[in-house]
């Protein structure tokens, strides 16, 4: 597990933002540019947005156990206020649950949770895109570029803190991307073949609910 934000060493917080900068998000964030440029085809697109959104995923999974740290560290830091209005605006059109997110990032809905009002694979050539244009051209991957080119930059402690300070920038990009896909239903797992093992893992979890056995929801593994 990361250690707390707040409480890493220089080297430590350098060393992490390295792994946040070469997660795969950033890798097929640029395959699907190129793609875009060259008027690929659609299924083309599509299958690299799986990959995208993957990355995306992953990315998500390591930056939301540090989602509290990193907002105390804007709020309690004058040289970031601009920021902490971006950070208010996405905690007042939020309308999901951290749960509800990580569900959705599964392809998964929450009860208690809206539903998303656009499902990805409904859209039109078109309008997907249009869709992949803005994900592509997010503030998170500008910042991304800043970020690698601190870590490039020759150590000190001027260096450092406008490394933790574009890190906060990167942050509060990743937050407003969230929100965005707030809206969108997507199954990155939606058309693929089930591989036969998953096949026989569902049938006997069917044999197994059909017997008697209690499946658990999401909400009640979190609460147990």
């Amino acid at each position: 597990m990361t250690p707390n934000i707040k409480k890493m060493s220089s080297q430590q917080f350098r060393d992490w933002i390295v792994s946040i900068v070469n997660q795969d998000i950033f890798a097929s964030r640029e395959r699907l540019t190129v793609l875009l440029a060259k008027n690929s085809p659609h299924e083309a697109l599509k299958k690299e947005f799986r990959e995208f959104f993957n990355g995306y995923y992953s990315l998500a999974l390591e930056l939301e156990e540090h989602e509290e740290s990193v907002l105390e560290i804007i709020k309690a830091t004058d040289a970031l206020a601009h920021l902490k209005h971006r950070v208010s605006a996405v905690e007042a059109q939020r309308r999901s649950s951290p749960l509800g997110r990580e569900a959705r990032r599964l392809g998964l809905s929450l009860d208690t949770d809206p539903v998303p009002e656009i499902k990805v694979a409904a859209l039109s050539v078109d309008d997907f895109q249009t869709f992949m244009r803005t994900l592509g051209n997010w503030q998170l991957f500008a910042s991304r570029e800043r970020l690698v080119k601190l870590i490039g930059t020759e150590k000190s402690i001027e260096i450092t803190e406008h490394l933790r300070a574009e890190f906060c920038e990167f942050f509060v990009c990743y937050l407003e991307m969230e929100l965005f896909l707030e809206n969108y239903d997507y199954d990155p797992d939606e058309g693929l073949e089930l591989r036969q093992e998953f096949i026989e893992e569902l049938e006997r979890e069917d044999e197994y609910i059909r017997s008697g056995g209690k499946m658990y929801t999401l909400e009640e593994v979190v609460k147990e």
